[in-house]
């Protein structure tokens, strides 16, 4: 004997029946009004008002005219409109850095840690990646001094950092993008983490700790999932071997970011995203910017990707006067990769 209860039939009173259109949509934007109310209470109450306004003000600007544009601009990306930092649609460097701030030097100034430049060729479907080493002793760009070229951030901010590596490498930078570690590793735990197949075991008997301390990081080799703390330690860490195995490293967990975000229906992870990232980065990029770039990134295939490192055959290891081992760059060795940074070769594009 079957038990189910059948289904109860909503039956709409006479009135509510024969409603206009009109007001059936405007009970819609009722409800979605109120929906929004509830929104903003609940992103009040968890990570409090002065950050929802920051991040407001960060994402879309500081004024209503400045709110306006930026949002007409990313519902016309959404709707498959192209936002291209260039003119012209021509190809486009970002300078990517990561800094390392503790969590006592909040405002302080530090240094970069990490240097990548990023060149997409929308036309072409090209990009690449070219990692830059730390220790690279050059000319500060209005600085008037020689340091190592990660320190060009701590005593000029973003624009020193920028001018200096486009005026030593002679690349031209159109947009930049620097997030701290406290937010690296966020935003791999929104993504769910990240895929490495790690070539080989990682032992580190000195990884620095935030209170500037040290403990061991064993990372076995072979396919490793790994959230936003491993993520970072397998990107800083270079007491195993040197700072270029490190370079080759970050350039394999930026591919991987990228390979995890094309694989994932990206849509509820963007809340969780934005959060993990505010007040953690820095950027002359628009919103509406950054949609047009990840579309373009992710249509580029995997292969018609380069990598690219300012390696130890590059450079010569000297010990500055007061004890520094820095690196002295070799101009026409980097210029030859800096040629083939912007000038890829990639196998030609499959006919559909």
């Amino acid at each position: 004997m079957d038990d189910t209860q059948p289904t109860p039939r909503l039956v709409l009173p006479p009135r509510l029946a024969r409603a206009p259109i009109s007001l059936v949509v405007l009970s819609g934007l009722l409800a979605a009004m109120v929906a929004a109310c509830v929104a903003c209470s609940f992103a009040l109450a968890l990570i409090g008002p002065e950050r929802v306004l920051a991040l407001r003000d960060q994402l879309i600007g500081h004024t209503p005219e400045e709110r306006s544009a930026a949002l007409g601009q990313i519902i016309g990306v959404i709707r498959g409109e192209e936002v291209w930092p260039v003119p012209d649609r021509g190809r486009l460097t970002i300078l990517l850095m990561g800094i390392d701030r503790r969590p006592d030097q909040n405002g302080a100034p530090v240094r970069s840690d990490a240097i990548t430049l990023v060149t997409i060729d929308p036309q072409a479907k090209t990009a690449a990646l070219l990692s830059i080493p730390r220790d690279l002793y050059v000319p500060l760009a209005g600085l008037n001094r020689v340091d190592r070229i990660n320190t060009a951030y701590f005593f000029g901010g973003v624009q020193a950092a920028r001018d200096t590596i486009a005026w030593n490498l002679s690349v031209p930078i159109q947009g930049h993008f620097v997030i701290n570690f406290a937010g690296f590793e966020q935003a791999i735990d929104a993504l769910g983490g990240i895929d490495i197949d790690v070539p080989e075991t990682i032992v580190d008997d000195a990884y620095p700790t935030d209170d500037y301390r040290t403990e061991k990081l064993v990372i076995p080799a072979g396919p490793t999932h790994m959230d936003g703390d491993l993520a970072l330690k397998y990107a800083r860490t270079r007491h195993g071997d040197s700072d270029f195995g490190r370079m080759q490293r970050q350039q394999q967990i930026m591919l991987a970011v990228r390979d995890k975000a094309l694989g994932l229906d990206i849509l509820p992870k963007i809340p969780a995203l934005l959060d993990a990232l505010s007040g953690s980065y820095e950027t002359d990029l628009t919103v509406a910017e950054m949609l047009s770039i990840a579309r373009v990134w992710g249509d580029i295939p995997r292969e018609r990707i380069a990598a690219y490192r300012i390696d130890e055959t590059m450079a010569t290891s000297w010990t500055t006067p007061t004890g520094g081992n820095v690196l002295i760059p070799r101009r026409e060795a980097i210029a030859a990769v800096v040629q083939a940074f912007l000038a890829q070769n990639p196998p030609p594009l499959q006919s559909h």
